[in-house]
């Protein structure tokens, strides 16, 4: 006898339509809420549009496409990125119920299946909205004769992309925790983990390093929704003659990178959903090799905030002297900070408040670390407050002394200005151990002591930025001492180039406004602005301070004097100019831009024209030129300092 065995090839299944059917029909009041809420924008239009008559109607497509690219770049990624965290804890909240994952995983699908028909369902909750809303946006456009395809399918696009990007990290956030409350609180610290941990880093660094400012750190690449918003934007070009104004899309190409990392990490989801233990319903992190990271994750977190706190109240307020802190309590609050994260952490795994015993190499390991944190930013280990661009590296620099730019300079048509700002960087490095000890002594340093706040702003030639900021201080013995940056900042401030930056604005800016001020003037309120009166008067003005400039009537600025002051305020004469300066690539849009110049009694030219102008009266200027020089007459001045032409 013989035995013929038939067989019949198993169909895999990767898509479940009742599931999915399910998952919608649960959540129809988020989504169908949703929907009804955005149809009301395109409503809202065409009941402005039928009160318009049809005769004086004006609505071209590039304003359409205009509204529908603000819409993706401002409104888009933040709502996306909230309200997918909603519908990932709509189809994955069966994982944090022992009673609910059993069920579902009793069902005659395997996890695969379970996977993609919940990730399509929460990415079709996701959409919903969005296609309601454009679908009767677009109608409403092609009725109405203003449609621009390319808008929408740019913005279909971009859509998709947004989805795609923060589903697939609400997803990879659900696999990772066995919690429903867990899981938004993951969502939102792996979206703003990067800026986060880049301010706190920042002000840690502030504390130990001369210099250093937030530029120094630059990781907000892993923060989607930051890197999306700065980098995704609607731009505009506006014609001067004939034509309607044009907008384009800039930046679509982030949100599409973004969407694969969205695809990565739906495909890591994966991977984890088919290893993860239904046992693990309810607990904080759902795989053990986890707990170690959210152990010390957390840890870090706390030593960085709450050890900050901590040092704040109970040492910088009352024991710490000057600016930069005290290595050793530093260490001790942050390593406090870090046990009591740390054993937070461990409350919330063990689900359990005795947690202390046998903690000990958990505590060490935690102290190790703020030590070695401690140490690693103190001792500047990557050279960053030492850190001075070379010449090769510098495509401009600009010098901003208490609100008063000098440059930007050009290595190629300044390498003078450059190589001497490079100088006093230099200086700053060498003597950054005085700028940190160096506390004025009040009763003895009255009148020799003054403050400047630097910046330093390098626009280097591979495209980044490099900024550093300085609180100093200034004093006589100092400046008159070669080799100081007291002493190189005041010989910069010789050089005609920087005094002519003083009275300059940059060359392809246009004046849109210049205000005066001074008790000396006609005006009752001792303010003029040109505007309101002869539009020429700015220009000539503006060409009065350029002949002084040209002529050498310029004054170097004192660094032993406060910028712009005087013992008398009163005595003052200042020029605010606002000026406007076009953004490239986009043509015909604009920027502004302020600069304060004081006008001394040298500058002859200026004064002249104040007077032509009817400004000021001859007997005036003579006047605030008698009381300005008296009371600028027992101000120090370095004389050895005038090294320049």
């Amino acid at each position: 006898m013989s035995w013929e065995v038939s067989s019949m090839p198993s169909k895999r299944s990767f898509f479940n339509r009742t599931l999915f059917r399910r998952n919608l029909s649960h959540s129809w009041p988020l989504w169908g809420l949703l929907s009804a809420a955005g149809a009301m924008v395109p409503l809202y239009i065409l009941l402005e549009l039928l009160n318009i008559p049809r005769r004086s109607l004006t609505f071209p497509p590039e304003e359409f496409a205009s509204a529908l690219y603000n819409a993706v770049t401002l409104f888009a990624p933040g709502f996306t990125a909230a309200y997918a965290i909603l519908c990932a804890m709509l189809v994955w909240g069966y994982l944090y119920n022992s009673r609910s994952i059993g069920l579902f995983h009793a069902l005659p699908v395997d996890r695969t299946c379970l996977f993609v028909t919940n990730t399509l369902s929460g990415l079709t909750m996701l959409l919903i909205p969005y296609a309601v809303t454009g679908f009767l946006g677009c109608l409403l456009a092609v009725c109405w004769g203003f449609f621009h395809l390319t808008a929408v399918l740019n913005t279909i696009l971009a859509v998709i992309f947004l989805s795609v990007t923060f589903f697939g990290m609400a997803t990879l956030c659900a696999m990772l925790t066995g919690n429903i409350f867990a899981l938004p609180a993951l969502y939102l610290l792996l979206n703003f983990l990067s800026p986060l941990l880049e301010s706190l880093i920042f002000n840690i660094a502030q504390q130990f390093l001369v210099g250093i400012n937030s530029e120094a750190f630059r990781f907000n690449v892993l923060s989607p929704i930051v890197q999306i918003y700065s980098r995704f934007t609607a731009r505009y070009t506006r014609f001067t003659g004939e034509g309607d104004p044009t907008v384009s899309l800039h930046g679509l190409w982030v949100p599409a990178l973004y969407a694969l990392a969205g695809l990565g990490m739906l495909a890591l989801a994966w991977f984890l959903y088919r290893k993860r233990h239904s046992e693990r319903a309810g607990d904080v992190v759902a795989f053990r090799w986890l707990r170690p990271v959210f152990r010390y994750g957390t840890a870090l977190l706390g030593g960085l905030t709450i050890g900050r706190l901590l040092y704040f109240f109970l040492w910088e307020n009352l024991f710490q002297k000057g600016s930069y802190a005290d290595i050793l309590p530093f260490f001790v609050c942050t390593a406090l900070g870090g046990l009591l994260g740390c054993y937070a952490a461990s409350m919330l795994l063990e689900k359990s408040r005795r947690v202390f015993r046998g903690s000990l190499p958990s505590a060490a390991i935690v102290c190790a670390g703020a030590a070695v944190l401690c140490l690693l930013v103190s001792v500047d280990v990557f050279g960053a407050e030492r850190r001075v661009p070379d010449m090769d590296e510098i495509k401009s620099v600009q010098l901003e002394d208490r609100g008063i730019v000098s440059g930007p300079f050009d290595p190629e048509e300044d390498p003078e200005q450059v190589e001497a700002v490079r100088a006093f960087h230099q200086a700053l490095v060498k003597d950054r151990n005085y700028i940190r000890s160096y506390h004025p002594d009040w009763d003895h340093d009255a009148g020799k002591a003054f403050s400047h706040y630097v910046w330093l702003t390098y626009e280097l030639t591979d495209g980044t930025k490099l900024t550093r900021q300085y609180d100093l201080w200034f004093t006589e013995d100092r400046v008159k001492t070669a080799g100081t940056y007291d002493n190189l900042l005041e010989v910069f401030y010789q050089d005609p180039e920087v005094r002519r930056c003083d009275v300059t604005i940059p060359e392809n800016a246009d004046i849109s406004s210049i205000d005066v001020f001074s008790n000396y003037l006609e005006d009752e309120v001792y303010s003029i602005n040109t505007n309101d009166r002869d539009p020429q008067d700015a220009k000539t003005l503006y060409t009065a301070l350029q002949q002084d400039a040209d002529e050498g009537s310029i004054p170097a600025k004192n660094v032993l004097v406060n910028h712009g002051s005087t013992r008398n305020t009163d005595t003052l004469l200042c020029f605010n100019v606002e000026y406007r300066l076009p953004i490239d690539p986009w043509e015909g849009s604009w920027s502004y831009g302020y600069k304060d110049i004081y006008v001394h009694p040298q500058m002859q030219n200026t004064v002249d024209a104040l007077i032509s102008l009817g400004y000021m009266t001859e007997e005036d200027a003579a006047r605030w030129a008698e009381d300005y020089t008296r009371d600028h007459t027992s101000e120090p001045r370095m004389e050895s300092a005038v090294i320049f032409g």
